[in-house]
């Protein structure tokens, strides 16, 4: 359970399958994982899938072992064996990743009891189907007075701007070896030791296989950015660490933050840098307790500690407090703009400390009410950054509905908004709850410079709205950059390349909640234009990929879709229609 439901990125991308009536005939999974030499796959045939199915054996023999008062010892060694038994990973990845995740998944096991499908389901979405709702909602307490919507006026030309690089997902290893095998049979290749294929690693990275990037492509990146780009300002929006997730000690996750920290002093000494955190940070992946948990075994100090003594180089002493508390900050960038960095982990469907308490973790949504209410009686105007994006289905529900309220209610205030994590290039709109529906923000997602989802490194570069008397601080144009690793790789060239802006592309004057939902309603308008635009610059494809019809209406629902598990915003969109599209595009 603890591969299946922790991390679902360590299971193979299968299509659907369901229950053999072999398997329904045996009274226990306990039962049928001491006694099968099956593997996941022989025990599927139809239309649930694999990973569905993994996910339900593995909760409901744990919650029998728990019921059956079984050590944790027993307990995490039956996990072992049916991992390995079911041949869901090798030996060593199941040894290592079982003793990774026990003391945080034990701990929470026993003292929650959840049924299988709301699980599986919280863990893997929609294609698991749609159980109960068991988690009673809450509300954060916002303020009235929303202000009356003005009308947005682009700036002249010629005003201060901005220029801000994004830069998310960087996950570099750095146990790269170049010529290591790139299909191994591990989640994470490029390394050194044998594999199943005969493909080699290149130098500066791979495409087609489960790698991340060496640290001398990240410095490349840095050098390229410094050089050619010469920001004013650097997002650096999470998930550093390598995707090696069954082998991660505390120490290695801190190294790694440091090691790419100091990078960015190096290339970037005089470059205000504003970080948030990713959920590879941690150790194990995801698992961000909040505050209350205090064991030292099990509290997320040691990270929140380290991030805020490693951040300090960036922010101001005010900054720091609420970094050492539970990982998200304010801080003042100009006289009229505030920069707030959330830690989203918060709403990530695979922190299991979630489902002991998900309301508000760490009062962080009540401190960004206060933080934005504030901004708005002085006038001063707020950019968000993230991680997770709050419109993902890794976003719990009754988090996202609230940050949504939140958003609606400050939508004057906030003037910008950026994530990660799906390793894409893509956004999606947010709407007001009054009548009309206008669109009242949306949230950019940045494309990874990690090649782990089979996509060349890229970064992403905003040219905001500056500072000046009358500054909206808002975007005015994005930029696409990729490496050309091909080139780099065959030549020992690297060039970065401009994919698209949106200027150009979209023929836009600025992005705004409003141009957005243009853009958004263009694409409905016009398949092919969608397909030569938006489709073939999400995943970076050749000109003349082509969308088919499920994922045309799954790329338009994410499109709109500013709220999680929502079914009523694409009603249009069935379930069996989401299913493939959800297992494409599940990140962790």
């Amino acid at each position: 359970m603890l591969l299946a439901v922790l991390c679902f990125c360590l299971l193979s991308s299968v299509a659907g399958y369901h229950l053999t009536p072999e398997f329904q005939e045996h009274s226990t999974a306990l039962d049928y994982l001491r006694t099968t030499n099956k593997t996941i796959s022989d025990l599927l045939d139809g239309k649930l899938n694999v990973e569905c199915v993994a996910c339900e054996i593995f909760v409901d023999t744990l919650q029998m072992l728990v019921h059956m008062n079984a050590s944790e010892n027993e307990i995490a060694t039956l996990i072992q064996e049916a991992c390995i038994k079911l041949h869901i990973e090798d030996q060593r990845v199941c040894s290592y990743i079982i003793n990774e995740f026990r003391d945080e998944f034990i701990t929470v096991a026993l003292k929650l009891i959840l049924h299988p499908a709301w699980l599986c389901y919280a863990a893997l979405g929609p294609t698991c189907g749609e159980p109960p709702d068991i988690f009673p909602f809450w509300n954060v307490t916002i303020p009235g007075n929303k202000p009356k919507r003005q009308p947005l006026v682009r700036p002249q030309n010629g005003l201060p701007v901005l220029k801000v690089v994004q830069l998310s997902d960087v996950h570099v290893d750095l146990a790269y070896k170049p010529g290591g095998v790139k299909d191994c049979g591990e989640p994470l290749c490029c390394r050194e030791g044998s594999g199943v294929g005969k493909d080699k690693a290149g130098y500066w990275g791979s495409l087609n296989s489960s790698c991340d990037i060496p640290i001398w492509t990240y410095k490349n990146a840095l050098e390229f950015i410094s050089k050619e780009i010469k920001p004013d300002l650097i997002f650096w929006t999470g998930d550093i660490p390598a995707h090696d997730v069954w082998d991660q000690p505390r120490a290695a996750q801190l190294h790694h933050i440091q090691v790419t920290a100091d990078l960015l002093s190096q290339y970037f000494p005089d470059t205000f840098v504003y970080p948030s955190l990713g959920n590879h940070e941690s150790a194990p992946v995801d698992s961000f307790p909040p505050p209350g948990i205090t064991t030292k075994d099990l509290s997320n100090d040691w990270l929140n500690h380290f991030i805020q003594k490693v951040w300090s180089r960036w922010l101001p002493p005010e900054s720091l407090e609420t970094i050492g508390y539970a990982g998200y900050y304010a801080v003042q960038y100009s006289e009229r703009l505030r920069i707030i960095s959330l830690n989203t982990q918060y709403c990530d469907n695979l922190n299991f400390w979630l489902y002991l308490n998900n309301t508000d973790p760490a009062h962080m949504l009540d401190w960004l009410v206060k933080e934005l209410s504030w901004a708005e009686q002085v006038g001063v105007s707020v950019i968000i950054l993230g991680h997770i994006p709050t419109c993902r289905s890794d976003c719990m529900k009754a988090f996202s509905w609230n940050f949504y309220r939140i958003i609606d209610r400050f939508e004057a205030t906030v003037v910008g908004q950026y994530y990660g994590h799906t390793h894409q290039d893509h956004f999606a709109m947010m709407y007001s709850e009054d009548e009309d529906r206008h669109p009242t923000a949306f949230q950019f997602i940045s494309p990874s410079l990690t090649t782990y989802s089979n996509l060349r490194p890229a970064i992403r570069l905003y040219t905001l709205d500056g500072v000046h008397a009358k500054s909206t601080y808002r975007p005015l144009k994005s930029e696409t950059w990729l490496l050309d690793l091909d080139r780099a790789n065959e030549k020992n060239e690297t060039v970065w390349e401009l994919e698209y802006d949106s200027v150009n592309a979209y023929n836009m004057t600025w992005l705004t909640p409003e141009t957005m939902q243009e853009l958004y309603q263009r694409f409905v308008k016009d398949r092919d234009y969608f397909d030569k635009t938006f489709f073939k610059y999400r995943f970076h494809l050749q000109p003349g990929s082509k969308c088919d019809d499920n994922c045309y209406k799954n790329n338009l629902c994410e499109l709109k879709t500013g709220r999680s598990h929502d079914p009523s915003i694409c009603a249009d969109v069935s379930v069996e229609e989401q299913h493939e599209f959800f297992l494409q595009h599940k990140m962790c």
